[in-house]
């Protein structure tokens, strides 16, 4: 896909800017227009990646697996952008999956997590997203994703909410099938919040 025009970008949002009244000839405002399309395009930048060249790329980094444990990546941080309303999700993402025959690098869970984030896009779906890419490469006995999301659009319109989080857990194979696999993924992620497993 090609790239977006920033000069076009440029334009539109200094339209938008002298529309409610700003000035966009200000010393503080002269270059918004600019940063701001440089700013959409790099927040959307995921979305214009096609998936069969990411997968690719991925299947290309697949390692054999040793094992069936549990692989966990906690604390994954990305902003995407709402597409109701154009305005910033922050997003802290959980992957696990249980390996069958293969295995990614730890970074490329973080990649991964990043190209379905930096897009227009609502949560429930980005978590489905993740899940179901995860599966096509990988493989695995089940995969999990949990998204803790901070959505602006609640916080700074409408109802102004600025305490509350949305949460979404998708979860596929054996972490839907298997209760003890389910709760030793769930008894994990306690776990870390309060410092570790107990002995």
């Amino acid at each position: 896909m090609s790239q977006p025009d920033l000069t076009k970008l440029a334009e539109h949002y200094a339209a938008i800017l002298k529309e409610i009244g700003a000035d966009v000839d200000s010393e503080g405002l002269k270059e918004t227009p600019l940063r701001a399309a440089k700013a959409l395009v790099e927040m959307t930048e995921g979305s214009r990646m096609g998936t069969d060249q990411l997968t690719k790329m991925f299947k290309a980094e697949c390692r054999t697996a040793i094992c069936h444990d549990m692989v966990i990546v906690e604390g994954i941080k990305e902003v995407g952008l709402c597409e109701h309303h154009l305005l910033p999700i922050n997003m802290t993402i959980t992957i696990a999956y249980v390996p069958d025959k293969k295995i990614l690098g730890l970074s490329k869970l973080s990649r991964i997590a990043g190209y379905f984030a930096r897009r227009l896009q609502n949560q429930e779906r980005t978590a489905h997203l993740i899940a179901a890419f995860l599966e096509s490469v990988v493989e695995p006995l089940g995969v999990a994703v949990l998204i803790d999301g901070k959505h602006m659009c609640a916080m700074a319109r409408g109802v102004r909410d600025t305490h509350s989080n949305m949460k979404v857990n998708v979860m596929h194979g054996v972490f839907q099938k298997d209760q003890n696999v389910r709760s030793e993924f769930l008894m994990r992620l306690a776990a870390s919040k309060i410092g570790g497993l107990p002995a």
